[in-house]
């Protein structure tokens, strides 16, 4: 049968409101490939509406959603992170791609990926600034997030961002996508009621200046500092939400957690190591971008040989890959820093991103009890980032390069792998050496710096969130509270 754009989405919108699963299920299959007459991005896109209502159908009531277990969600941001990634993207009209980010943003938060979902709100308001239900979404979102925080005082600020996003959802101006769709503007108006009373309470400053603070002593370090803001990577909450100076800090630690009388303390250790690690990987980054057209005087009267292969060498490029296996190494730290603090027995030689989330019973792997019975919503969406990882094992991957960000780091730390400028057919791969364009290396670097600075978010976060949840049960328990004391570097 051929379909146009408004026969399917009509033949879709008529299973959903049936809960015709067959026929769900049939569309998901029939959009897995070039449909006639539908943009690719666009068929991708009706595809994650189908998972979506696959996934409300299976998991009906609000204990199901809150399972861990969230195949159809998988598979949803899945479909729609394949609309944004297909060249058709380009040529869709900006509803539909607003349409897409929002609803990627909308699953990424379901799972508790607050800060990616935060980014693709984002993205739709780079298309059309008065997207109502990016805004709305964005909205609900930031709440929750500053819910999360321990610092109260970031708390504030990201709940007065909230009020500001659900301000603009219900102006009159706003864009609906589908028309005016007064049941969301009144949950947006109810939330901003709340937000209002909440910082009126508290009596929260709003024409602070958040803005007053220098980037920099020099124009290297501003230029640098005002990259990492702009790019959303300073580890503070607050840059999800701002561009302001006052985000422009690594200012994210762990927070108060206790210890047994006889244990070490040693978690903020833990996160010392992967926080240094994260920065360093991230100026190693913006260098490599920065300086690639300079030639370093490390490469002086190094004598190489022509490869033919179009191979390009230089200190420049070392920084780019170095960044590119630190950012990916600190996710394998965070498996171990879960390990201790949860208490997993697992060898520790066995542990890695992938594996620390499950159990291996009957041949089978099943997800470790002591996440899956967990109402930790950080930790939750920790787990959903392994999903951005590939594994053997576990081949339920979120995101379509999932198994090249694996090969490449695998090329990098144990075979050959050589940076070239453009893609080249006749240059060949084997299995000891492979080639990749500077373009191609620089884009999965930034997405592995991106992922890891959400992963030491939500780290932190966890713990908070867990802390709570152990007091709760260890009220008559002899333990000695830790709070951080600062290293201080000028």
């Amino acid at each position: 049968m051929q379909y146009s754009i408004e026969s399917l989405a009509t033949a879709i919108d008529q299973a959903i409101d049936n809960q015709d699963l067959d026929q769900l299920n049939s569309f998901v299959s029939l959009c897995q490939n070039e449909v006639e007459g539908v943009p690719d991005a666009i068929r991708y896109f009706f595809q994650a509406n189908c998972f979506n209502a696959l996934g409300q159908a299976k998991h009906k009531n609000s204990e199901d959603r809150l399972s861990w277990q969230q195949d159809e969600s998988v598979q949803e941001v899945l479909a729609l992170r394949r609309a944004i990634a297909h060249p058709s993207f380009i040529e869709v009209n900006d509803i539909w791609k607003c349409k897409i980010y929002t609803n990627l943003g909308n699953c990424l938060s379901f799972l508790g990926r607050i800060c990616e979902a935060i980014r693709q709100w984002d993205h739709a308001l780079e298309v059309i600034p008065n997207f109502a239900m990016a805004f709305g979404n964005r909205g609900q979102c930031l709440l929750s997030y500053g819910g999360c925080l321990y610092d109260k005082g970031h708390s504030n600020v990201l709940a007065f961002e909230a009020a500001k996003s659900f301000k603009t959802a219900i102006q009159q101006k706003a864009l609906w996508d589908s028309g005016d769709q007064p049941e969301h503007r009144r949950v947006f108006n109810e939330s901003l009621n709340s937000i209002e009373q909440y910082l009126k309470a508290v009596q929260y400053d709003e024409n602070f200046d958040f803005d007053q603070w220098a980037l920099g002593r020099n124009k290297e370090e501003t230029d640098y500092r005002r990259w990492v803001l702009s790019a959303g990577l300073f580890l503070s909450p607050l840059n999800d939400a701002i561009e302001l100076s006052v985000a422009a800090q690594d200012i994210l630690h762990l927070p108060n957690h206790r210890y047994d009388i006889d244990e070490e303390t040693r978690f903020p250790n833990y996160f010392n190591i992967m926080k240094q690690e994260y920065v360093s990987a991230r100026f190693m980054f913006y260098q490599s971008e920065n300086d690639f057209d300079e030639s370093h005087f490390s490469d002086k009267d190094v004598l190489l040989m022509d490869g033919f292969d179009y191979a390009n060498f230089g200190y420049t490029h070392e920084l780019l890959k170095t960044a590119f296996k630190l950012s990916y190494s600190i996710f394998d730290k965070i498996a171990l820093f879960l390990k201790d603090y949860f208490q997993i027995k697992m060898e520790v030689d066995k542990v890695n991103f992938r594996s620390i989330w499950a159990v291996k019973e009957n041949k089978e792997f099943k997800l470790n009890p002591v996440f899956s019975e967990s109402q930790n919503w950080p930790l939750r969406g920790l787990y959903y980032i392994s999903k951005d990882f590939f594994d053997k094992n576990f081949q339920d991957a979120s995101l379509p390069e999932a198994k090249e960000l694996s090969i490449v780091r695998n090329q990098l730390e144990h075979r050959y792998l050589s940076i070239t400028e453009f893609g080249n057919s006749s240059v060949k791969n084997s299995d000891i050496h492979a080639h990749i364009t500077i373009d191609d290396l620089r884009h999965k670097t930034l997405r592995l710096l991106r992922n890891a600075r959400e992963g030491l978010i939500y780290l932190s976060l966890a713990m908070h969130r867990e802390e709570k949840l152990r007091a709760e049960k260890k009220s008559n328990e002899m333990t000695v509270p830790i709070s951080g004391i600062p290293i201080r570097r000028d």
